[in-house]
């Protein structure tokens, strides 16, 4: 992302993850688009959402288990494609295969792979729309391969997803499908 507003992508191609309209792998810089009012920008394994200045969402790359936030008729998806009509989004983060975002009102959304509870909705389904997570107000967001870590306005810590290797921050090895207190 430059001070100017576009955005620019390189590396691996095989799910059209860089926004370029192909599969095309790229070994420097390439501009996605022609529009100058990105704000942020987030990768996941083989996806990517990024938020413009006017508060939209998008998201582009592999599509497989809804990490995306479209409808599931698109497996790979090679340019940035809206994520519903919101423009309330302020913050963005993606995972191995899912996606977070918070909104204006400090709601966290989430969606795509649910496997290991990373979601946070008490299950493992995957969801292929953004999905509210429970009731709070929320500041940051983070998404690791298979769990997310989440920072709530009073500035508590919370984790869900595979902790097999303690990555949500407690001392058991085992999976959490709900927000919990590091």
């Amino acid at each position: 992302l430059k001070s100017s507003g576009t955005l620019w992508a390189w590396g691996y191609n095989n799910r059209g993850q860089l926004g370029l309209d192909d599969l095309i792998s790229r070994t420097t810089p390439a501009q996605v688009g022609k529009d100058n009012d990105w704000l942020q920008v987030a990768c996941g394994n083989s996806h990517t959402i990024a938020l413009k200045k006017n508060g939209t969402l998008w998201a582009w790359g592999n599509n497989e288990s809804g990490q995306l936030g479209v409808s599931m008729s698109y497996t790979k998806q090679t340019m940035p494609l809206p994520v519903g009509n919101d423009s309330n989004w302020v913050f963005i983060s993606a995972g191995g295969s899912h996606s977070a975002a918070i909104k204006t009102d400090g709601t966290l959304w989430v969606w795509g792979d649910n496997s290991h509870g990373q979601l946070g909705l008490g299950d493992t389904a995957n969801r292929l729309k953004p999905t509210m997570v429970t009731a709070g107000y929320w500041t940051q967001v983070t998404c690791g391969y298979e769990h997310t870590i989440a920072i709530k306005t009073d500035g508590t810590i919370w984790g869900w997803g595979n902790n097999n290797d303690h990555q949500v921050g407690l001392s058991d090895i085992y999976q959490k499908n709900m927000p919990v207190r590091i």
